[in-house]
């Protein structure tokens, strides 16, 4: 029997505004960011966390790794759920003469790279000077704009990734105190 589907996998193109950000995003095309953006967009990708690392040590010590820990934990059981509930395709599936700059695969709503990213940047609000924030800030909207340039995402994906991950981070603030205290609770049984 095949599936039933309750969320048609194109919803977002019956989205009007979504689909002319889109286009308007995507079909200006410039070779600064094609190349900017052919080296970039690599820094969305969770892989490049230790690159991260050294500065959130350097602003909050463990307490800042621990909330960056709690909070993109957040991010990565969050963003799969949504991900696998809505299926949605790409917008190359979806629509004509898209510029698509890298592969993609999985599904498009919503904007893992932009979740991750806003994640970052939200936990270093609690720890970061004010010039740290603000680049972590742009480093942030870089990858979510870069996210609809490059053709992987639409813009609403983007938006949705990003709240998510500003969320995420702030979540993981508000959790940090008691995942503090069972870490020293199971520190504290080691030394015994």
């Amino acid at each position: 029997m095949p599936e039933q589907r309750k969320i048609p996998p194109d919803w977002e193109i019956k989205i009007k505004w979504n689909v002319k950000l889109f286009r308007g995003i995507n079909r200006k095309r410039s070779r600064f960011l094609d190349i900017f953006y052919k080296y970039f967009f690599r820094l969305g990708k969770s892989y490049t966390l230790p690159l991260f690392l050294p500065a959130f040590f350097i602003y909050g010590k463990w307490e800042a790794i621990i909330h960056l820990t709690v909070s993109l934990s957040i991010t990565g059981v969050v963003m799969p759920a949504i991900k696998y509930t809505f299926r949605h395709q790409r917008p190359s599936k979806l629509l004509d003469d898209v510029y698509l700059l890298e592969p993609v695969g999985f599904k498009s709503f919503p904007s893992a790279d932009a979740a991750y990213a806003f994640t970052l940047f939200s936990v270093m609000l609690f720890y970061g000077s004010w010039w740290i924030i603000l680049l972590m800030f742009i480093y942030a909207v870089l990858i979510g704009y870069g996210r609809v340039y490059m053709g992987a995402h639409f813009p609403l994906d983007v938006m949705v990734g990003s709240f998510i991950g500003f969320s995420a981070g702030i979540c993981g603030y508000f959790l940090l105190a008691p995942v503090e205290s069972v870490l020293l609770d199971i520190f504290s049984n080691f030394q015994h």
